[in-house]
């Protein structure tokens, strides 16, 4: 008779991967038990979860209290991202639930996304396209170009990706001004930015790239009263979080020519419904939380997630504790 597997139960909540063999692969010498739904419900995630000794957390299930509550076993909670913002993270505390995340992977992919969009609003490239996909031709159209070595780049937050984009920015000959109230003057330095103040940062930027962790004084840090304080040619893009910015202030912003246009990989609402106030606005260009990927950043992120777990389940230290 084939031996029973008792080993721990990992739960893999809201992953959409085509398989899981990488996932047991590394966690086959703890003999693991492998449960995974889409959890895009609370009653979902709690159910997938209840009895599970770890959970692998993608972005869509949101680990509320009640969640984390119901949860009898659990020893980590493996964030198989960089925002934890799903996670209420002072119940896991409570429990004595360790909660880790993944901070260093898809770094080049989000700041290279970040300055696709730029470079698409600077070259208008939709407008170009659309011109010539309708029977037009030449630059009349698109005038004015201004170049992107005569721009100023404002970055809010320059940790691992803010600072990477900062340097790719250099390299394109922007000038960088950012703001970002916990990072040392050195790290100012490494990518040439002149540390400046948030209000300074809207009013004299062409490009404003948010990279700041959503948490409450960063919730609608882009709202009315900044986007009227901003350049008519000024162009925000958004690889973050989509609480970053207050929605509807941008719509108007946007329909009134308040600002010249936004590039967006992150909405409050993901996926969007058909009537999110966002979507068909000329000068908003939607991509659709994509910017963190490439098959490398994806092999990364699964390996990283699982390796955590195996870590705790172990009883060593995880590498990337946030609580």
């Amino acid at each position: 008779m084939a031996k029973k597997n008792t080993g721990p139960l990992v739960a893999l909540a809201g992953m959409r991967y085509p398989d899981l063999h990488l996932e047991e692969k590394i966690l086959a010498p703890l003999g693991c038990r492998m449960v995974s739904d889409l959890s895009d419900t609370e009653e979902k995630t709690i159910a997938l979860a209840k009895d599970a000794d770890a959970v692998i957390i993608g972005s869509i299930p949101k680990f509320t209290a009640r969640a984390i509550e119901s949860l009898e076993n659990c020893r980590i909670l493996s964030r198989a991202g960089i925002g934890v913002n799903n996670i209420d993270l002072d119940t896991a505390k409570k429990k004595g639930i360790t909660v880790t995340n993944v901070p260093d992977y898809c770094i080049d992919e989000v700041s290279d996304h970040a300055m696709a969009l730029i470079l698409s609003f600077a070259r208008k490239l939709p407008e170009a396209a659309a011109n010539t996909a309708s029977g037009g031709w030449g630059i009349i159209p698109l005038r004015p170009i201004e170049p992107l070595n005569q721009s100023t780049l404002g970055i809010v937050g320059i940790g691992r990706i803010g600072s990477t984009i900062g340097k790719k920015a250099l390299a394109f000959g922007m000038k960088i001004i950012a703001h970002d109230p916990f990072a040392p003057d050195a790290a100012f330095k490494r990518i040439k930015a002149e540390k400046v103040s948030m209000a300074k940062l809207i009013k004299n930027s062409d490009y404003i790239t948010l990279h700041a962790p959503l948490i409450p004084k960063t919730r609608e840090m882009i709202g009315t009263e900044a986007l009227k304080k901003m350049k008519k040619e000024a162009v925000v893009i958004n690889v973050a979080r989509g609480e970053l910015i207050d929605e509807a202030a941008l719509r108007k912003a946007l329909r009134s020519g308040e600002i010249r246009g936004a590039g967006l990989d992150v909405l409050c609402e993901e996926p969007p419904s058909k009537k999110h106030p966002l979507l068909g606005i000329p000068g908003c260009i939607i991509t659709p939380h994509s910017a963190w990927y490439s098959s490398a950043a994806m092999e990364e992120l699964r390996r990283k997630s699982a390796e955590e777990v195996v870590r705790v389940l172990s009883g060593k230290k995880p590498k990337n504790r946030i609580a």
